[in-house]
């Protein structure tokens, strides 16, 4: 059992309450069916199944009602004396004359009721104990208790029946009551209070208690679905339930012997139960989940409705029945009450009981009106209601497919405040119609207001058409021309001019002598775009102004509308019109020198010249940063092999990493095709490599994939913040572009290297803080020194976990579960765990919830160092540790560890320091050759 200290004093005593309410049922169980079948014969059974639903109605309003007002102890102290009380009430009536009907009724009801509530009550409070991690590792041994208290109960009545009588089983069933009800006073101030003290209330607690329980129910898809898996497997039970009493009952005629074999057999499913509960259950809900655990039942009645279709025998019946007794209270049970475990607490403590009771009940008493059809109406023998119960398996096993999204969803729901903000314009862009955009679009074309909120309007509006080929905003963007604003008037002359569509040439021209500079602009950009040849003289005069704003803009607009035609550029004498300004820029003033500088460092970017590449590079060294960002940006306008190692330099720095990231953006897949070259010829330094994925991220191929997996795989492996950087850049495409297609095989490769890793990093951090004691010389000073680091390592090996799950699951539930890990209180970080596991492949899961679980618990941790082993074995794996460290490629561990290594002057420890001295590295082997000097010296 997976018990861990702390916990084994609850898990005793829930086991041994659970042993005892289900060793109770077992003991009345086979006692009131024999002494109801006895009484009026298993046809009445239909009719029992409607008695319990009315009762389980009454009950369940009752408890509901109580729960409302009283502590979940209170109810379940009164319930349990109830019930008590009722039992010796039957004790007492049985010997009386014309009480035997009434006690066979009241008898059958108890059992009924008895099951559902007291098993739905002891789970309630045993969920109260356990946090879901916990519930999830000892709900299975606490259930074995159940299971073996099911064995004890019916082989005591199967034994004693005969013996002693049923008035004696029943005196003892009502004893074993007491200890029960202890417990749960126990339990309750030992271990609830104190949990529930020190947990914060959830928010739903006013709506929970306000809403009726069905309203709860029906407001939640998860809980439908819950309802529907045990109504299903009630009307399946009752149905399998009547087929094997039917049978029985034509067997043995006397009620002793009846008793008997329902109690030998009651008995024998326990104990096929008590086996899987050992043996299967806590693996396949590791391997399978939750979902995969509640299949087995379903299909197994599905199995048995067949054979009994083929062999219409007791033994097809005792089959189903076995399949049933058996995986209900073992892997069923166990499925069924993690379901739970996502429920808001005080929505749990209003339901669980209501659903367990109300909803058990009345699936039964539908049982049993389906059964009075089947049988009086249809007159159907028992063999022959098989096709019904395969019709209800295969219903249960829909519910049970639907919930496993529901369950994960549950736990979405719990972590929705940790997901990712979504921008309100992404959400609107998506809602929006297209066709009302652009009615949208024209109306603030056509209204063309001239306040400031108007005016941002427009300016917005003109932007998103630019590009546009849409007719029907020309005519408002013309008249947009005559605005009073000159930069909406300058963007509507723009978008005009990239149209082509709209011969505006007089007014353009007289738009030349604007007093604003950005309409001139806009207009000498028109006339080069749209009238070159019309306007040639007018360009000229442009070209050959004063002000370097204008003749800088004409010679950059005319390289732009040149560009591939080298006939028009000699017409025009660019390259002689730039190089005239290059050789006097020396000559001119500073202020008119620095301002032909841009523009000729724009022009010479789109010139492609050989001078023009050259006064680019005499300017990326200039000792002015405005004249080394206008250069950058020319380097990109260029789209020059020649630039991109330079490009790359820059990004180490931060004052240039922006222009220089825009720069290599532009070369596209060009850049991404030669970076591998320069990767192989190791030309690009490791600092200048660790800014290069935040560039490529924004270049969307195939290809970029590839070039990321790849430096994180064959170029500087072992560097943590390379490959952090490709990791946050790979999870950068995944959201952006998600179309584009991420390797999962390599990730799932990736993903068991670096757990590899963190295993080994977790393992060393335990072991040192066992060791690590409060010494104040060379060797504890550097033990604190190798926990820090070995935090440090633990905290970017887990970033780094999460962000190869995000490239392998949806990122909007991994970054949830992450956050909720690392930020979150208890509660939430619980959650995140059990949605991880649950969310995870089987292969995966073996793999990381170890890890992240030991994580959580070293998260909560207050105090270290007791491991569990002594000194010796600590040391011996410390030295096991320290030798996979030595072996590794982490620089700054070896060197952590050498450092104590040179201090300790413990003699095992000196063939690691000569293992160090064989490394590839210099550093090391600098590292422990010095150590073993201090070693000899000392």
């Amino acid at each position: 059992m997976r018990v861990r200290p702390g916990e084994w004093g609850p898990v005793l005593l829930l086991q041994l309450q659970i042993f005892l309410i289900i060793a109770v049922l077992l003991i009345t169980k086979p006692v009131g069916s024999a002494y109801f079948v006895n009484r009026f014969g298993a046809d009445a059974l239909p009719y029992a199944y409607i008695a319990t639903a009315i009762a389980a109605a009454i009950v369940s309003t009752l408890y509901s009602f109580a729960v409302k007002y009283f502590s979940i102890l209170r109810v379940n102290l009164w319930s349990l004396g109830i019930c008590m009380s009722t039992l010796l009430l039957c004790v007492f009536l049985i010997p009386m004359r014309h009480t035997e009907d009434f006690v066979a009724v009241a008898l059958y009801l108890w059992v009924a009721l008895f099951g559902v509530l007291a098993a739905s009550q002891f789970w309630s409070i045993a969920s109260m104990v356990f946090d879901i991690r916990q519930a999830k590792r000892l709900f299975g041994p606490i259930g074995a208790g159940a299971i073996a208290g099911g064995i004890a109960g019916g082989y005591l009545a199967s034994i004693l029946a005969e013996a002693v009588g049923i008035r004696i089983l029943l005196i003892i069933a009502a004893s074993m009551l007491i200890p029960v009800l202890l417990i749960s006073y126990y339990v309750w101030r030992r271990y609830v209070l104190r949990r529930t003290g020190t947990r914060s209330q959830p928010s739903k607690k006013d709506v929970a208690q306000k809403e009726p329980p069905h309203k709860l129910i029906l407001s939640s898809r998860h809980l439908l679905l819950l309802c529907g898996i045990i109504g299903f497997s009630v009307i399946t039970a009752k149905l399998v339930d009547y087929q094997f009493s039917a049978l029985a009952s034509a067997r043995y005629a006397d009620t002793d012997r009846l008793a008997a074999f329902f109690g030998f057999w009651f008995s024998t499913f326990n104990v096929v139960g008590l086996l899987i509960q050992l043996l299967l259950t806590q693996r396949v809900l590791q391997r399978l989940g939750v979902s995969g655990s509640l299949l087995f039942l379903p299909a197994g009645l599905g199995l048995g409705a067949i054979i009994m279709l083929i062999i219409p025998t007791l033994g097809a019946a005792v089959f189903s029945r076995c399949v049933d007794g058996s995986l209900k209270q073992s892997l069923h049970r166990a499925g069924v009450e993690m379901l739970y475990l996502p429920v808001d607490a005080h929505v749990k403590k209003r339901i669980k009981t209501y659903i367990d009771v109300l909803i058990d009940s009345a699936a039964g008493g539908i049982g049993g009106l389906l059964l009075l059809f089947m049988i009086n109406s249809l007159g159907l023998r028992p063999a022959h209601i098989s096709p019904f119960v395969l019709l209800f398996a295969l219903c249960w096993l829909g519910c049970v497919l639907a919930v496993k999204e529901e369950y994960l969803d549950a736990f979405r729901h719990q972590l929705a405040h940790l997901r990712p903000k979504i921008t309100k314009v992404k959400k609107t862009v998506k809602q929006n119609n297209h066709g009302e955009v652009l009615s949208g679009f024209l109306k603030v074309l056509e209204a063309g207001g001239q306040g400031a909120t108007d005016t941002e309007k427009l300016l917005y509006v003109l932007d998103r058409t630019e590009n546009l080929k849409d007719s029907q905003f020309l005519k408002p963007t013309e008249q947009l021309l005559f605005h009073e604003n000159p930069v909406v008037k300058a963007r509507a002359l723009h978008n005009l001019s990239v149209s082509g569509a709209v011969d505006i040439y007089d007014l353009v021209v007289f738009m030349l002598e604007d007093k604003e500079l950005v309409v001139k602009k806009a207009a000498l950009e028109y006339l080069i775009n749209n009238h070159l040849s019309e306007a040639e003289a007018i360009i000229k005069r442009q070209l050959n102004h004063d002000d370097p704003e204008i003749a800088g803009l004409a010679l950059i607009d005319l390289l732009i509308e040149t560009d591939g035609n080298r006939t028009l550029r000699k017409r025009w004498k660019l390259e002689d019109v730039f190089a005239e300004k290059v050789l006097r820029l020396d000559e001119m003033p500073s202020d008119l020198s620095f301002k032909w500088r841009l523009h000729l460092l724009v022009a010479a970017g789109r010139s492609g010249s050989t001078l023009g590449n050259q006064f680019i590079a005499r300017e990326l060294k200039s000792s002015n940063p405005e004249v080394v960002r206008v250069a950058i940006i020319a380097t990109g306008e260029s789209l020059a092999e020649r630039w991109l190692l330079p490009l790359i330099d820059f990004l180490s720095k931060p004052a240039f990493r922006k222009h220089a990231t825009a720069a290599l953006i532009k070369y596209d897949l060009a850049f991404i095709k030669i970076l591998p070259k320069y990767l192989r010829e190791a030309v690009i330094d490791v600092v200048d490599m660790r800014r290069i994925p935040s560039v490529i991220e924004r270049i969307p191929d195939a290809q970029t994939v590839a070039l990321l997996f790849s430096m994180m795989d064959k170029y500087h492996p072992m560097d943590l913040e390379l490959r952090m950087e490709v990791l946050k850049s790979l999870n950068a495409i995944r959201r952006d572009y998600p179309s584009l297609g991420i390797p999962k095989r390599k990730v799932v490769r990736y993903l068991k290297r670096e757990a590899k890793k963190y295993r080994l990093i977790q393992n060393l951090y335990a072991n040192q803080q066992a060791v690590i004691g409060n010494r104040p010389d060379e060797v504890g000073k550097g033990r604190q020194a190798l926990v820090r680091l070995l935090k440090k390592r633990k905290e970017g090996g887990l970033d780094r976990l999460f962000r190869l799950l995000g490239l392998y699951y949806s990122p909007e539930d991994i970054i949830p579960i992450y956050r909720g890990l690392v930020k979150a209180g208890p509660g939430v970080r619980t959650s995140a765990l059990e949605f991880l596991d649950n969310l995870l492949d089987t292969d995966l899961k073996q793999i990381i919830i170890p890890l992240v679980e030991t994580e959580v618990r070293d998260r909560l941790a207050v105090t270290h160092g007791n491991s569990g082993l002594s000194g010796g074995e600590l040391r011996v794996m410390q030295n096991l540790y320290f030798s996979t460290i030595l072996k590794g490629k982490d620089q700054r561990l070896k060197a952590a560890v050498l450092f104590i290594l040179a201090n300790d002057p413990q003699p095992d420890l000196t063939p690691l320091i000569q293992l160090a001295t064989k490394s590839p590295h210099a550093k090391v082997r600098k590292l422990a050759g010095q150590a073993l000097a201090q070693r000899v010296t000392a």
